[in-house]
């Protein structure tokens, strides 16, 4: 065995030993960033000009003086409710489940998060501001939008669980 490693070492020596001086490189313009670079046929070709735009806010995507979407209120006030993993009163969990992200509309956040706590609809400068409030659920928070778009999230301290009352000690029996 030790015989056979010694003569395919030295066959393979015999193959990277020049013979005529030093093999020529393959491409000698070649630098040594062409080998990172990014292949033609791995590059986007697709045109960038155009920057991808929200669609317009319509009134369907804006919540009504009741908290719920005006597209079906009627449905959709009883299949909200806070998914905070049970269903009060036997009201159905949202349809759609999902994160909250920054650029919903105020409909997409109460379709993931149900019915708020609080909310507030107001106007500021003829643009539409809204704040909704969440004290539990899946996404507890306060979320505000401008223009039916939602701009920021913030924290909000958990409700307080209620406080027990101790039993009043029983007096000694003497």
């Amino acid at each position: 065995m030790r015989a056979g490693l010694i003569a395919t070492a030295g066959a393979l020596a015999a193959c990277a030993s020049p013979t005529e001086g030093p093999a020529p490189a393959a491409n000698s313009t070649a630098k040594l960033s062409d080998v990172f670079a990014t292949p033609d046929w791995a590059k986007f070709s697709g045109t960038t000009a155009k920057p991808l735009a929200p669609r317009t806010v319509t009134q369907n995507d804006l919540i009504g003086a009741d908290g719920a979407c005006a597209g079906a209120p009627s449905e959709q006030a009883s299949a909200m409710a806070p998914t905070d993993g049970t269903a009060p009163d036997g009201q159905a969990l949202p349809a759609v489940t999902g994160g909250i992200a920054l650029a919903m509309t105020e409909c997409e956040v109460v379709q993931r998060a149900g019915i708020p706590t609080q909310f507030e609809i107001g106007a500021d400068g003829g643009e539409r501001v809204t704040t909704i409030t969440y004290q539990q659920g899946q996404w507890p928070g306060l979320y505000r939008f401008r223009g039916g778009r939602l701009v920021s999230i913030e924290r909000v301290a958990p409700p307080e669980p209620p406080k027990t009352r101790k039993p009043a000690p029983r007096p000694a029996r003497g």
